[in-house]
């Protein structure tokens, strides 16, 4: 904009020249608040989310550098603390599945135990069978 020049005509500057400059100016500054719109949009819409995650602080004056510090405190305290809650959580599910291994190895043991006590009966009351066909067929054969 500094080294803009405009041709001299008999009654002054040139007309066209200068309203094509003031239309590009005008366009410029539309073009600038736009953007500025569109920027606070997108602020609003980052304080908004900030605000839902608790990690919100207001900017006051020239305290950026405070502000991002203090964000930065606060979301390493909640990741932190999203980790412990993440790993007492998933020392609860190792717990309870162990607990829960445990009682299916029980489970099998128990019936284990009972299938080997099952098996020693049937078999015991198979040798009792076969002595009473032993004794049936010497009886019968003499």
């Amino acid at each position: 904009m500094a080294n803009t020049n405009f041709s001299l005509q008999p009654e002054g500057y040139n007309i066209e020249e200068v309203d094509r400059y003031i239309e590009m100016l005008r366009d410029e500054y539309q073009n600038a608040v736009s953007w500025g719109e569109e920027l606070e949009t997108k602020l609003e819409r980052i304080e908004n989310s900030m605000k839902e995650a608790g990690l919100y602080v207001a900017v006051e004056g020239d305290n950026q550098d405070e502000v991002i510090t203090q964000l930065f405190h606060q979301l390493t305290e909640t990741v932190n603390s999203t980790k412990s809650q993440a790993e007492i959580k998933a020392s609860e599910i190792i717990a309870a599945a162990n607990e829960k291994s445990r009682a299916i190895v029980r489970q099998a043991m128990t019936h284990s135990v009972e299938l080997r006590t099952e098996n020693t009966t049937i078999m015991e009351n198979l040798k009792s069978l076969r002595k009473m066909i032993d004794v049936v067929l010497e009886k019968g054969i003499q």
